[in-house]
């Protein structure tokens, strides 16, 4: 046996990685890189981090594309897609969310000790809703990704309940306009953003990345992708482009699902 077969057999499980596996990591990687810029914590690295999420999002649909083109040599895709999406669009969303909405200058969201440790308790109706929110969205997102990967719905022709990258979507969205990049920090959008994500746990129809919805989902990511570039470099155009993403996203997040319930695209 020579070394070369010899380091094959030793490293047979990295012979196995396809196309498809390749889309899957480079995704993750990039979630996990979205999260080092939101822990950085500036506002430039908040707006990279919100570019990231929907990069990723496009990476991620491609995976599906690359296994039925060329194939793959293993069976637990589904589960290594779905461990990437909860880094993409359950970790990565909910840790910007609280580093959005919370602000410690408020004081801490909910504290029965003080410093000199006597009992003192307190409370931030507002801090309490941000950590809340970014809750809801990771177990909720978990959750999502559980279902999906344990059920056939990678089988069905619409998704039932909104999928985890599409509730990402909305948080960018948002964000990019509504949180403290802009200076701006109210208590009703962490409290939106929790009501959106439950949308993740209802049979409500929404259309997949495929056939006739294919080109219009990827239009509005990279309409969403391009508002977030024009807002990083500051160019005024920036909130125009927002309001048409925005707009697309409500087709999708609303009118679409509707259209879908009553047989249009039957």
């Amino acid at each position: 046996m020579n070394t070369y077969t010899s380091l094959k057999k030793i490293f047979k499980p990295a012979t196995l990685i396809s196309y498809a596996d390749i889309a899957t990591f480079t995704s993750a990687a990039l979630g996990f890189l979205a999260i080092t810029y939101i822990i950085d914590g500036t506002v430039s690295s908040y707006i990279v981090a919100l570019m990231l999420i929907p990069i990723s999002a496009i990476i991620d649909g491609m995976d599906g594309a690359l296994a039925r083109k060329f194939g793959t040599k293993h069976d637990y895709g589904k589960y290594l897609d779905s461990i990437s999406d909860s880094i993409c669009f359950g970790i990565a969303p909910s840790i910007l969310i609280y580093s959005l909405y919370y602000d410690i200058d408020r004081g801490p969201a909910l504290d029965i000790i003080d410093n000199d440790l006597n009992f003192n308790f307190r409370y931030n109706i507002d801090n309490i809703v941000a950590i809340s929110a970014s809750l809801i969205v990771l177990l909720l997102s978990i959750f999502r990704l559980a279902r999906f990967t344990q059920g056939n719905q990678g089988e069905n022709k619409y998704f039932l309940g909104l999928p985890s990258p599409g509730l990402s979507m909305f948080i960018v969205v948002i964000s990019i306009k509504y949180s403290l990049i802009n200076d701006f920090n109210h208590v009703l959008v962490p409290i939106s953003i929790g009501l959106v994500s439950l949308l993740t746990i209802t049979t409500i129809p929404y259309a997949k990345a495929r056939a006739g919805f294919r080109n219009p989902i990827l239009f509005g990511i990279l309409v969403l992708i391009l508002t977030i570039i024009l807002r990083f470099f500051e160019n005024d155009l920036w909130e125009v482009i927002w309001y048409l993403a925005f707009a697309l996203y409500l087709s999708y997040f609303a009118l679409i699902p509707l259209l879908i319930s009553n047989n249009y695209f039957d």
